[in-house]
């Protein structure tokens, strides 16, 4: 009996000794998965709260919230009006690739050097929902005829203008767009570029969208603005030890992508500083075109991804699926969307 005794007593033992390691080791792991969790979402709203400083470090006044001109296409068809710098000019292609993916309806003409325009109107309705400048300057340079039909045009209809301004060598390294209150500076290089959450026309867009890294090329365009109906878009950094417009301002983030809100001239804009080689330049180009056409043009937000079954099988070496890439999908379950932006 007294053997029994003594069994049930260090058995009686052994359980409080495993239970009070037990509830030892509960309260030390939660110690410290909570002490992570704070580091963590300390992390995340110290950057948050960087992202934030940034912009409101612009000399853009961006943090204040304005109201666009309100877009009524209903006087409109559903098309495009493009002007190209010529018929096979990589930006002009590039931009009706988009369209015509996209299935937008467009008409592209050719601009002149003295900005005669086609017909803009049939039986008092409008015949463009907006109009697409391969090279800004063409606009700004129109004679002051041709340019007064065309924003008499906008302002009456509701058509907004899209344009792009890719500097080169020949470029002058700072340019003043006649009749906006407006500074272009060309030739610069930027790294690390933002999208603006602010900006009205995103959709397609994700923001605070950071992309780090030297944007390609040095020769971007950024613009400087002192009136109130500009709101930047996208903006970036300038590259350290690269050569810049001497007259250029000192700011910590400079606009690459602008919109005038219509608020100068009642006309609503989009304006580039650069082609669309550079992917977050796509997708905004597809938002401008989406918010500007009043959603008449405009793209599902469902998307598909499509495998191509022989390229699993006869690939070239390197690109071939292999076990590893099949079995990553059920792995990523439902992030797929999240990631996709969808």
């Amino acid at each position: 009996m007294n053997l029994i005794g003594k069994l049930r007593r260090s058995f009686r033992t052994l359980v409080i000794l495993l239970a009070t390691f037990c509830l030892a080791s509960i309260v030390i792991s939660a110690y410290f998965l909570y002490t992570g969790y704070k580091q963590e979402m300390a992390l995340v709203e110290t950057t948050g709260q960087a992202d934030c400083e940034d912009l409101k470090l612009l000399p853009y006044r961006s943090a204040e919230l304005r109201t666009p001109k309100p877009i009524d296409p209903s006087r409109t068809d559903p098309t495009v009006l493009l002007f190209v710098e010529s018929q096979y000019s990589q930006l002009g292609q590039d931009i009706i690739a988009i369209l015509e993916s996209s299935k937008f309806q467009y008409h592209m003409v050719i601009a002149p050097a003295k900005g005669d325009i086609p017909p803009l109107t049939d039986n008092g309705r409008g015949k463009y929902t907006i109009v697409i400048y391969e090279n800004i300057l063409k606009y700004v340079s129109m004679d002051s005829w041709n340019r007064e039909l065309l924003e008499k045009y906008c302002v009456e209809y509701s058509v907004s203008i899209i344009g792009f301004h890719k500097a080169n060598e020949n470029s002058s390294p700072t340019i003043r767009l006649k009749g906006l209150p407006l500074q272009l500076y060309n030739n610069v290089a930027l790294r690390d570029c933002t999208v603006n959450p602010q900006s009205p026309l995103l959709r397609i867009t994700k923001a605070p969208r950071v992309e780090k890294g030297p944007l390609p090329g040095e020769d971007w365009t950024v613009f400087q603005f002192n009136h109130s109906t500009y709101q930047p878009v996208l903006l970036a950094e300038l590259q350290p030890a690269r050569p810049t417009p001497a007259t250029l301002p000192r700011a910590a983030l400079y606009a690459t992508v602008i919109q005038d809100l219509g608020l100068h001239d009642g006309i609503q804009r989009v304006l580039f500083g650069n082609n669309l080689t550079f992917w977050l330049h796509k997708l905004i180009f597809i938002d401008a075109i989406s918010f500007l056409s009043g959603k008449k043009l405009t793209l599902s937000l469902e998307r598909y991804i499509l495998v191509d079954i022989d390229d699993i099988f006869v690939g070239k070496e390197g690109t071939r699926m292999n076990i590893n890439d099949v079995k990553v999908r059920p792995e990523l379950g439902d992030t797929i969307p999240d990631t996709c932006g969808c």
